[in-house]
């Protein structure tokens, strides 16, 4: 039977070739490929959204969901998936704190180190900041915070409107982008942390 970690990181990485690509028979192998693990997604006892980690898709692969060939591809094995999208982050200098099912996580680049993006995932944040990265991305993104807590999205929240409170929002590059640094972050949640004990 088929792991979750295993077909998610296969999912994000067919995703990430798919967007990788200009070539429409790439696209299209790739597109199946995305089909193939949602497809299998309820017999192996997930569901699609666990396996797409709530990512939405090109439309182009719900024309393969119901196709019986596409199981037929047989790709890379779920280990290669997962070192694959584990190796597109840095997580070489994260900061963890916390305890809880959920996790608020924070990003940047070194070429850019006073951007930081601040998200929040129910799953993995490494698979969810590489589902965010494509082929315009200027650096390899490094994780710099993991906060696990049950309040996932209060949290995310909170941290974001302290700093756009601050003017710390840049705007224009995506939503949820800050200009602010890892110890700007921690200390907010530290606050927010004891604040709420």
């Amino acid at each position: 039977m088929a792991n979750l970690g295993g077909q998610r990181a296969q999912f994000t990485w067919s995703l990430n070739e798919y967007n990788k690509s200009e070539d429409p028979d790439t696209r299209a192998k790739f597109a199946r490929r995305m089909a193939k693990y949602i497809s299998a997604a309820p017999d192996n006892g997930f569901t699609v959204s666990e396996v797409t980690s709530g990512k939405s898709y090109p439309a182009e692969v719900d024309q393969f969901v119901n196709d019986p060939n596409v199981s037929d591809d047989p790709g890379i094995s779920d280990d290669q998936a997962v070192k694959i999208v584990n190796d597109t982050v840095d997580t070489s200098d994260v900061e963890k704190r916390g305890d809880g099912a959920g996790i608020v996580y924070a990003y940047g680049y070194r070429c850019c180190q006073d951007r930081i993006k601040i998200g929040s995932t129910d799953l993995d944040s490494v698979n969810r900041i590489s589902q965010q990265i494509n082929t315009s991305t200027p650096d390899k993104p490094v994780l710099l915070i993991e906060i696990r807590t049950d309040k996932c999205r209060a949290l995310e929240r909170a941290i974001q409107a302290t700093l756009e409170t601050r003017g710390c929002k840049i705007t224009g590059g995506g939503a949820e982008w800050f200009k602010a640094t890892r110890d700007d972050i921690l200390a907010i949640y530290e606050f927010i942390n004891k604040t709420s004990a």
